[in-house]
Formats: structure tokens, sequence, C-alpha cells
């Protein structure tokens, strides 16, 4: 292909005896003319390319025209009924009201929120009805904002910036915020939790957090008497902060290293999820006035994942994690189990749905969200121990697909679980098309989906067309607790790629498969997987879909939230990390050797990882591919960390899907 050029630059850095040319640096300029124009020209180049491409008009077409079922998220329980998000089609959110039976009333009234704003939830007072405020992003903003509304004043009275959690205090009429400033040249992310008095319209600072740390979580009882300040230093260990009757927050801690998680008060007791001496996690009960180190075991560590946990009444509910797929325990006030809930499928993903789930609530229903490989995502309300089907918008499943969940020896011994979703009875040909994902980070466990979130892929429609998709659950999660985020973190952060190699070279030397109908894709910290994949193992994919992706680990420290994953990532100018973090940094890894069909896609506006990642990324892999598979880039101008929205995110999606169907020979010339 006739890529377009850019004019390499000779700059070069010397760290720690080791010196970089960074021949495209000058793409780290958004605003730079010369670099409008070279994105100007990709993108015309990728529009030229799929303009051509067999398939993906006619994707584009059915992707407008296949049934649409409105999900729900962030709902939020109010007297009316329910507050909940709408996501619809085209990736827009659309806030509504529905009833006590969910059914939507009307969509929220918006009408004093900017239109550059997306609202993402709403949460109205529970002391005066006519004082909400919503959360939602602005276009081009890295971190969420906080709008109040007074209602009967028909008035927009605040918006506050840069918002990571927000909640009511117990008056109604204070809003308790956290928010930080970084500094990326000394790699620290200060923190803050502050209050917003809705009378006054004065900010007060309630701390700061001067020690870096990613960000501040903060929850509050059903009932409003306590409130948390849950200062996650990693995504491994927590600094918990309990504000005082006088507002100040006094730390419980006492240097104890683990994962805390306020989960509610209880006969007094302030009750916390933690892996502190439990890596798998156990609930353990606090008196006020304690320490953490002070409190009694409450739920003793078991063989599975403890994930999360709510307050149902004078019960307690637990997400169990049990080989990467939902058990859901309730437990009594004494920690001994009731009963294990019957849920859809004992291969899917249960979570808690509720926006308000750690504020202050006046109801003891619980609202629960449940999907697999098979079922399309529904919301199920627990009353008692009993689960009823609240919203199912489509209830059909898919009985000639087959889930199977593998296990494949890592190159160090670990058992690395998979889910393989295939038609039933599908035999071996070697050359099945076949989609892998995976992600690999930030203690984040993936759990079954019915869409794959980065290509917006409908799993069912995939393996029905007689082929296999792939999820697998690498380390870097918490599908196992401590050991396994920790096993793919920081130092031990090439486990992430090599355990999915060893997965995908497993399913193709078992003759479901082959390279060249191999597809990869993710996203985020899972786009910094794809780039890996490529460059470790170019031979060993057909496509590769790489979606907002870190691609350079050696400059993403100045980054905007760089000092957030140097706690994730580590420190490039740490000696002892720098040549582990350069060793598979995809952007330096680049070799001039054959390519696979690749498809990156970035955001002008993602603050999240900043867009000259894939930037950078695609014009070196343009430069070096010696083969003839195609080296697209996509950039959205008004992308965000996403897949764009409207018509941006509908293009994105075809051209995605259309490219990995082209890419494995799905579609002919």
């Amino acid at each position: 292909m006739n890529y377009p050029q850019w004019k390499k630059s000779d700059w070069s850095e010397t760290r720690f005896g080791v010196t970089m040319k960074d021949e495209y640096i000058g793409l780290e300029q958004p605003k730079d003319p010369a670099v409008l124009n070279w994105v100007a020209a990709e993108n015309a180049l990728t529009d030229q390319f799929f303009s051509t491409l067999p398939g993906y008009a006619q994707k584009k077409e059915q992707l407008q025209a296949r049934p649409f079922y409105a999900s729900y998220s962030a709902v939020t329980e109010t007297p009316e009924g329910y507050w909940a998000t709408r996501v619809n089609q085209d990736g827009t959110r659309t806030l509504v009201v529905l009833d006590k039976e969910f059914k939507e009333i009307r969509e929220a009234d918006l009408s004093l929120i900017p239109d550059t704003i997306t609202v993402f939830t709403a949460n109205p007072s529970f002391t005066d009805p006519n004082l909400i405020y919503y959360t939602g992003l602005e276009d081009g903003a890295g971190r969420p904002c906080v709008l109040v509304v007074d209602q009967k004043e028909n008035k927009l009275i605040r918006k506050l910036d840069g918002i990571f959690y927000s909640l009511w205090d117990k008056t109604g009429r204070r809003i308790l915020y956290s928010d930080a400033d970084a500094d990326p040249e000394k790699g620290l992310n200060v923190n803050h939790v502050r209050c917003y008095d809705c009378d006054t319209d004065e900010i007060q600072t309630c701390f700061d957090y001067h020690e870096n740390a990613v960000l501040v979580r903060l929850a509050c009882s059903a009932d409003g008497a306590t409130v948390v300040a849950e200062v996650m230093e990693n995504y491994a260990d927590t600094v918990i902060f309990v504000q005082q009757d006088n507002g100040e927050f006094l730390s419980v801690s006492e240097n104890l290293k683990g994962a805390f998680t306020y989960v509610d008060t209880l006969n007094g007791e302030l009750i916390f999820l933690t892996q502190a001496q439990a890596p798998l996690g156990r609930l353990i009960a606090v008196k006020q006035g304690q320490t953490l180190a002070e409190g009694r075991t409450l739920v003793e560590e078991c063989e599975m994942k403890l994930e999360d946990a709510i307050r149902h009444g004078d019960q307690l509910v637990l997400f169990y994690l049990k080989d990467a797929a939902s058990l859901v325990r309730v437990v009594g006030a004494d920690g001994k189990k009731v009963c294990d809930l019957t849920l859809p499928s004992v291969s899917g993903a249960c979570t808690l749905a509720m926006q308000n789930g750690r504020a202050i609530r006046k109801s003891d229903s619980l609202i629960l969200e449940f999907e697999s490989f098979v079922h399309s995502p529904m919301l199920l309300k627990l009353t008692g121990d009993q689960l009823t089907v609240l919203y199912q918008p489509n209830p059909k499943t898919a009985e000639d697909i087959e889930v199977r969940q593998i296990f494949t020896q890592a190159p160090d011994g670990e058992r690395i679980p998979a889910f393989v979703v295939m038609p039933k009875g599908l035999e071996k040909t070697g050359c099945t098309p076949t989609l892998m994902y995976g992600y690999g980070g930030y203690n984040n466990a993936i759990l079954p989906s019915y869409n794959n979130p980065f290509v917006d892929l409908d799993i069912v429609d995939w393996v029905s067309q007689g082929r296999i998709y792939v999820s697998i659950n690498l380390r870097g999660g918490s599908e196992y607790g401590t050991r396994w985020h920790e096993g793919g973190s920081l130092a031990n952060k090439k486990n992430c790629f090599t355990d999915f190699i060893a997965t995908a070279e497993r399913i193709q030397q078992e003759g479901w498969t082959c390279p060249a109908k191999t597809a990869i894709c993710g996203g985020s910290n899972g786009g910094l997987l794809m780039c890996a994949l490529l460059t470790m193992r170019p031979d060993l994919w057909g496509c590769v879909i790489a979606s907002v992706p870190h691609t350079d680990m050696i400059r993403f420290r100045n980054d905007d939230r760089g000092p957030m994953y140097i706690t994730e990532y580590g420190d490039p100018m740490d000696p002892a990390l720098f040549p582990l973090m350069l060793s598979y940094s995809p952007y330096h890894n680049i070799q001039a050797v054959d390519y696979p069909a690749t498809y990156i896609q970035t955001g002008e506006c993602d603050n999240n990882v900043p867009p000259y990642h894939g930037k950078k990324m695609a014009a070196k892999l343009q430069e070096n591919n010696q083969s003839d598979h195609p080296v697209l880039l996509r950039v959205l101008a008004l992308g965000s960390h996403d897949r764009g929205k409207g018509e941006a995110h509908l293009k994105t999606i075809a051209e995605m899907q259309s490219y990995i169907d082209w890419a494995l020979g799905e579609v002919q010339k």
C-alpha cells in the first residue's frame, strides 16, 4: 500500500546505557499541522480501503438492521421506580426513567445539561426530590464531571470537573467526591476528597493524599451514617479512611497491606472485603474505633475468589468467581451460608447493576445483571433469597452452541483458563475461523459476555456461522486473587503475553484452526496485549485488531495518567524494570518482518491513552511491514477511550468486523 509519509526525526534518548531512536516522536504533538495532515491522509487511506473492501457495505447494513435490544446499566432505585442508562445501538447513551416494572416512562430531561456532555447517571437527593446531580463525560475530557441541578429553580447550580467517585452524604444536601492532580514529571498522582455544599455553593477539601495513588473510591452505608474513603495506592493495596463525626477522615489501616473494599455497616460493625492475609478474599467485621488489623473474620477465605459483596437487609450477598464464572451466595449476619442462588447458567457473569449500591439506599431489594456467552444481558431482582427476572430483552438462548472451558499450561507451568465457544459437533478441520480475546491487567477479571466489548461482536452470531470464539483469562486479572494479578503485572507483565500465546498455540496444534484463520482483538491494556502479541509472534495471527492501545512503554510516564499506570506496569525510570519494559514495548520491538493484517484505532480526545500511542505504532509498522497485508489506522476526531459514537461508532465497528472477515478469507476479493 502507498502509505502517507512522515518526515522522520533523528531524535534519540539514552537511558541506563541504552540509546533509543524515536523517528516518529513528532506524532506526539496532536495539534501540529503536519500531524493533522498526516492523520487526515491516514484516515483517507483507510476510507479508500474500505470503500472497495468486499463485505464492508453489507456489514454496515447488517449492523444497522440487526435487532436492537436495549440494555441498561447504572441502575438507581427511586420512589418512582428507577433511573438507568440505556446503551443505544450506535454506542451513545441515554438517561431514562423507568417504572417499578422496568418499563420506560420517559427520557430524562437534560435541557440544563450542555450538549457537549454525555450523561451516565442520575443521583437524586433522598431528602429533597428537587435536588439531583448527574455524572457525565464532556467531549475531550479525561475524567467525568458532576452537574448539580435544582429542579425547583430550573437551574444548573454547579459543575465539578475531573471526578472519580461521588455520593450524597447523610444530609442529602452535600456531595462528597474525589479528584486528583497528576504530576507526570515526578511520577506522582495526588488525590483529594472534597465536599460540595449545595446550599452555600462552597467546596471544602476533606483531606489530601500526597503519596502516589491511582484514585480514591467513596462508599457509604445504606443508612448514610458511615462514609469510607478507599485510597487505591495501586491495584492491589488500599488505605482506608473513615469519616468521623466532625467531618474529618481518619485512617484505620495502620500500614496494613492488601486490598480492602467497604461493604456496609451491619449490627454496628463495618464490613470489609479484603485480600489481606487471604489472597482469594474474605470478609472482616470491624467495630467503630477499631483498626482493620483488629477486625474479626466474618466469612473465611475459600477455594473461590471473592470478587464482591453487598448488604441485603440483614444478610450479605457474596459474588464469587469459580474458574472465572460467577457463583452468588447469600450469608446471614453471622457469616454462615444461607443458600447459593440459582443463576441462568453456570458459565455466566453475575454482577451488581445498581449505581447506588455503594450509597444510601432506602430499599432492601437488589438489582443484579447476568449474561453469558449464550444469554444476552438481563436484570434480576433479588428479594429475600429469591431471584426474579426484572428485564430480559432477548430471552432466546442458543441451544446449538457449546461452551467449553479449557486449561492450558503456560511456559512457567501455570494453568491458564479459557472459554471456547463453538457450534455443537464441530469437526477439527484445522482451518475454522477463530476470534480470540484477552485483557490481562489492572486486577480486572474478564467474565463471560454475550458481546465482545471492543468489536461489538454478537458472539452467538459469530459462532452460528460455523466459527470459534475464545476468551482467555490471562494473568494480570483478578480471577484467582492476589497471585493472579501479581503474576501479570509489574516485573511479571510478560506473562500476560505468553499466557495468550500458549493458549493460541494449543488451539492451533489440536487442529481447531491455524494462524491464517486466527484473529485477535483487544482494547486499552488489551490493546497493549494485541500489539505485544503482534511484535512477539507475528506468525501466529491472520488479523490483529488493537483499539486505543498503549504501545510506547518507555514514554507513557509522561502522559496525563502516566503516574496511575506506573502502579500496574512499573516505572520505566526504574533501572531494574526498564530493560523488561523495553523488551516488550510494542513500539520499540517492531522489526522488518512479515506482519499480519492489522487495524489500529484510536481517538483524538482520548486522555486515558493518548492517541500518539496508536499513531506511532501504525506509522512504524507501515514502514517495516514486509508482507502484503495492510496496516490500517483509524483516528476518530471526536473519539475518546471508545469506538466512537453515533455514525462514527457504526462505521468503526463495521470496519473492524468486515476487516476480520476479509483477513481470514471469509470474504473474497
